[in-house]
């Protein structure tokens, strides 16, 4: 449809709370690297992604999430967690209020070209060894990074 699903939600009700569908992608390199995205809207490092569209599939509405915010176009993916629940509340700076069910997806990526856009502060590849502080971290990141590199890939749903 390429309607902005939050946009076209937003205009009706304004800044009261809603539901959405949330994508993200926790992409490493062939360096065993993990790419993190400085959040421009509250500066907190996060992987790439965002909110599925009307009629859009939860893999095209991650590819396309994904190419937006970094430039990269994702190979295969496996999906890793489902997240929901208070947890997942997003208070945007603006007073925007969302609740996300949240999938993400594991990917790697070769080659990587990456393309901030105005969502972003930055974009890095880390070393596992060097990941940002935890309050630089949203909570969600630092708890499926956690849980990726104990070596523990089994689906998390919660």
């Amino acid at each position: 449809m390429g309607r902005d699903y939050i946009k076209y939600i937003r205009s009706m009700v304004g800044k009261k709370e809603i539901l959405s569908v949330g994508v993200s992608a926790l992409i490493i390199n062939e360096e065993g690297h993990i790419l993190l995205q400085h959040r421009s809207d509250n500066k907190k490092w996060g992987f790439p992604g965002g909110s599925i569209n009307i009629g859009e599939t939860v893999i095209e509405g991650l590819r396309r999430e994904v190419k937006e915010e970094t430039g990269l176009n994702l190979g295969p993916v496996n999906l890793f967690a489902i997240l929901s629940g208070e947890k997942e509340k997003f208070v945007y700076p603006n007073g925007d209020i969302t609740y996300y069910t949240n999938m993400v997806f594991i990917s790697r990526v070769t080659g990587a070209n990456l393309k901030i856009n105005e969502e972003s502060l930055d974009l890095k590849f880390f070393d596992p060894k060097s990941l940002p502080a935890e309050n630089e971290m949203l909570l969600t990141t630092k708890t499926i990074l956690e849980k990726y590199l104990s070596g523990d890939h089994s689906l998390i749903v919660d």
